[in-house]
């Protein structure tokens, strides 16, 4: 599959954090780099309907199409969905990974939030809960990144900063386009609530989360996941999720920690690349998901009161 391109999930996730930024700074700019990047991609879903990672470019398009709603912006993510959501396959299968829980669930939201159908929302409920129930460990409060590490026999447990992250962030966007009403939100919230309680107990002094969240002993902070991690706390923050004495210190440790991350040339650097498990980052190595997420953070944090 392609992960690079416009429509792959390395870029996709990118015009995320953009929109995330238009919205606090209402900065005209961030709007017109999203609606380029979507006009390239000539509106379309990646090409592979079953997967995750090709379903997030949809996340932009119906929020520019919220903006300003055009005929077709969305016809492709509606019909790439419709084909999904008609499937007989279970959460464990198509989310197999749990990056995968920001790549597809918020779009499934965002598209119901638009179309006014529930089906996407049923559809998302059960997948959403059996990824969960899978690759959850309930006595960690964390993710497992897919079957390879999952309940581990014998060695110790594995929870990868960025997958965390993809989960976290992914689920303060779902909840974002979930109505008020919807039967499960509450189980949604916590479930937000309870990673945010573990992500904060874990959280090294210096607000940068490594790459092996267990496993603090690396030299210096991964970016991608801090990232993803300052955003979703701050937004908990905004929503009235998490109680602002408890989780603003943290906030605010991570993000002056974040900014330290960014080179002279303005790229945010100590980014994870591609990758599955946790592996080697400096402070050359950027990727466009990382810049995202750090966009995406900040504009939570200017947020707050």
């Amino acid at each position: 599959g392609d992960s690079k391109g416009d429509s792959g999930w390395v870029h996709g996730a990118f015009p995320t954090g953009v929109m995330e930024a238009s919205r606090s700074t209402g900065d005209a700019a961030y709007v017109d780099y999203a609606r380029q990047s979507a006009t390239r991609n000539g509106w379309l879903l990646g090409p592979r309907p079953d997967h995750a990672d090709d379903h997030i470019v949809g996340q932009t398009y119906l929020e520019l199409n919220a903006l300003d709603p055009k005929p077709g912006q969305i016809d492709d993510t509606k019909r790439g969905l419709d084909l999904l959501v008609a499937k007989p396959v279970t959460g464990k299968e198509l989310w197999w990974w749990c990056d995968a829980l920001y790549m597809c669930p918020p779009t499934l939201a965002k598209l119901s939030q638009t179309t006014g159908d529930k089906k996407y929302l049923e559809a998302l409920d059960r997948w959403y809960w059996d990824s969960y129930a899978t690759f959850y460990d309930p006595a960690e409060c964390l993710f497992y990144r897919d079957g390879k590490f999952t309940f581990p026999k014998t060695g110790p447990k594995i929870f990868w900063s960025r997958g965390n992250g993809w989960v976290f962030a992914g689920l303060a966007r779902l909840l974002d386009a979930l109505p008020a009403d919807h039967p499960t939100r509450t189980r949604y919230i916590a479930l937000f609530q309870a990673m945010a309680a573990k992500l904060v107990a874990v959280q090294p002094a210096d607000g940068l989360w490594r790459a092996n969240l267990l496993d603090p002993k690396m030299p210096h902070g991964e970016g991608s996941g801090s990232a993803f991690f300052c955003y979703g706390l701050a937004w908990g923050i905004n929503q009235g999720l998490l109680p602002a004495d408890k989780y603003r210190p943290a906030v605010d440790k991570t993000w002056a920690a974040l900014q330290t991350c960014v080179d002279a040339e303005g790229r945010f650097g100590w980014v994870q690349p591609i990758g599955y498990a946790p592996d080697h980052y400096d402070a050359t190595t950027y990727q466009e998901y990382g810049a995202g997420a750090f966009l995406a953070a900040g504009s939570q944090v200017l947020q707050l009161k």
